[in-house]
């Protein structure tokens, strides 16, 4: 990658390409800060020029004992006036305007970044840790280009024009101590770049660490592990966790601070031996009398404000080269291919009136990674309930993101009434199929955000929200709470009064409405209800047959007294599908459904026992 990006080719690419993003942003406070820039540029050799003509007007009347103010030293006074007042105005307005801009530039680049993140149809980069780097990298450089690519241009620009301005100035004095003040900034730009890159290099190796520590700082603050962080009193545990991890970046930061501390004293050390010489140089010409004092103030001033321009042309580069380095994620992650291949004329999605059916469907999230799918092959006629049962890990999960799409098979298809599904556009696909996963999200918005989403064009639409809530029996405790459908459903982000949480039944339910606002064919509950006991799964899963009627769904379940509910079951192990049939053939077959039937029937048995005798 570093290699890559030394190449000039790719280096301006990345320049012109930041440089299209702060003139999209706004071309007018582009303008005008560019505009105060190079002004802002021009003022020390502006300065350091009219203060020469001052010093040698006056030595000349001082000389002669004229002491009458005439109208060349009041013009140098004026201009001196405006120049000071430019001096105090400017940076106030170019502070304005890049503040400005800066906001609008913010708004582009994590639009730009976040449209593609939304525009990825799978979620394979999400549960790939090195692409994940990625797209977080991609963040974190599109922060740092929304807030220091401008700033870095602006300093490189008002750097350049001072340096060059004054650079002028220098050579008209002394070729050999103008060329020698330039060459000294080699050093201290190749120095500059390299540690650049060293930040760069170090912000990716500690990319894990820093995940890790927001993981921690989330287990130390968070709500939902306070309760049992407390019971089994682990915050002390995951606190020296934390602080490790503090100390193993901050020592791996520390050295390469260090190491920039070097360099910079060792080139520090170098440019006040050159600006000594130039200085020599200065006092034998003035000794000499080939200099005025005016003369003598102007290449002081030149010598010192070369190496001040140096000096930020260089750390202008260096900054923009690892500003370079982080927006190449960013264009990295716009670049990155689809995770779904989309069908440029896709076909519509009919409603579903025959079946579903999976014909020899393998899946492998890696080449490198085991088969979690092999052979696959399944049909679920429409207005009927599949309940899909096996042990943790057997891929029942796995299979759900296939059917919603979330991934691709890599092997087999999926028929949609006989159309396999990636010839439909995933957006409208989806459109058919609700779900309740088993970890569904608890959203801190309101009770009509929270069951809106499910169907996000009809979010403002009360009374449709309304009647799915009622179809799955929560509309009644909704009424009850502080301000109805209008009241947060967060203790982090709403006010004391009104903010509420939810049991777990009652989020089951609101998740439940929420699917059902879909008005879906096909409807997925992958074991919604794992976190309620036994009785409460029963009579959520009750409520869910008599919402299911007539219409096609899948139910996974560890619970058999639910799963037998279902008009059909399949059995997956391994990756396979090894028994399909109802409740009642699936007990005369004897196989795998039978014993686990029997062995969960037995568990409740003696717990019923217990219970009778207690």
């Amino acid at each position: 990658m570093l290699e890559k990006l030394r190449s000039t080719p790719r280096f301006a690419q990345s320049i012109w390409q930041m440089l299209r993003l702060v003139w999209d942003a706004s071309p007018l406070a582009c303008v005008g800060t560019l505009m105060i820039t190079a002004l802002q540029g021009l003022l020390p050799l502006a300065t350091a020029w009219v203060l020469k003509l001052l010093l040698d007007g006056l030595t000349q009347r001082l000389a002669l004992n004229d002491t009458v103010l005439d109208s060349f030293l009041i013009g140098l006074l004026v201009f001196q006036a405006v120049i000071m007042l430019a001096t105090t105005l400017l940076p106030h307005v170019s502070r304005y305007l890049s503040a400005e801009l800066n906001r609008r530039l913010t708004v582009l680049i994590q639009s730009t970044v976040y449209t593609k993140i939304n525009g990825f149809e799978g979620i394979a980069y999400f549960e790939n840790p090195q692409v994940y780097d990625k797209i977080r990298l991609a963040q974190q450089g599109a922060e740092q280009s929304s807030q220091q690519t401008l700033y870095i241009l602006t300093q490189f620009v008002q750097s350049a024009i001072t340096l060059l301005s004054f650079i002028g100035v220098l050579f008209a004095f002394n070729l050999f101590l103008a060329g020698l003040v330039l060459v000294a900034a080699l050093p201290q730009l190749y120095a500059q770049i390299k540690l650049g890159q060293q930040r760069f290099s170090l912000a990716f190796d500690l990319s894990p660490d820093e995940r890790r520590k927001f993981y921690y700082n989330y287990l130390l603050a968070g709500a939902q592990p306070a309760k049992e962080l407390r019971l089994f009193g682990l915050g002390q545990y995951f606190l020296d966790k934390l602080l490790n991890l503090y100390q193993r970046t901050h020592h791996a930061e520390r050295r390469q601070e260090q190491r920039a501390l070097r360099w910079e004293m060792s080139l520090g050390v170098l440019s006040s031996s050159i600006a000594g010489l130039a200085f020599v140089f200065i006092v034998l010409a003035a000794l000499a009398g080939r200099l005025t004092i005016g003369d003598i103030m102007l290449y002081v001033s030149a010598v010192a404000s070369v190496q001040s321009a140096l000096t930020g042309v260089v750390m202008s580069v260096a900054e923009l080269n690892e500003s370079v380095l982080f927006h190449s994620y960013m264009q990295d992650l716009l670049h990155l291919p689809p995770t779904l291949p989309v069908q440029t004329n896709p076909q519509s999605v009919p409603d579903l009136g025959s079946a579903i059916e999976l014909r020899n469907v393998s899946f492998r999230y890696h080449d490198q990674q085991p088969w979690i799918l092999r052979d696959v092959n399944l049909t679920i006629p429409a207005s009927s309930c599949l309940a899909l049962v096996g042990l943790n890990g057997a891929g029942k999960s796995t299979l759900v993101k296939l059917l919603t799409r979330l991934y691709d098979p890599v092997e087999g298809q999926i028929l949609w009434d006989g159309v396999d599904i990636r010839q439909f556009e995933p957006t409208e696909f989806r459109q058919r199929v609700g779900a309740i996963f088993q970890d569904f999200m608890r959203y801190d918005l309101t009770v009509q955000e929270n069951i809106g989403l499910g169907n996000i064009v009809r979010l403002d639409d009360l009374s449709w929200i309304q009647q799915s809530a009622t179809q799955a029996h929560i509309h009644d405790d909704i009424l009850e709470l502080p301000q109805g459908y209008a009241t947060e459903l967060t203790l982090m982000f709403g006010e004391e009064q009104y903010g509420v949480d939810l049991s777990g039944g009652q989020w089951q339910r609101i998740a439940t409405a929420r699917m059902l606002a879909r008005n879906a064919d096909l409807l997925i509950l992958d074991e919604p209800t794992a976190a309620l006991d036994a009785e409460a799964e029963y009579e959520t899963y009750r409520q869910f047959a008599q919402l299911m009627e007539q219409r096609t769904s899948i139910l996974i379940s560890h619970r058999f007294s639910t799963v037998r509910m279902a008009d059909v079951i399949a059995v997956l192990e391994g990756g396979r599908i090894t028994e399909y049939g109802t409740h009642d053939a699936l007990l005369l077959a004897n196989r795998t459904y039978a014993r686990l039937y029997r062995m969960q029937a037995e568990s409740y048995q003696i717990e019923q026992g217990i219970a009778d005798s207690g």
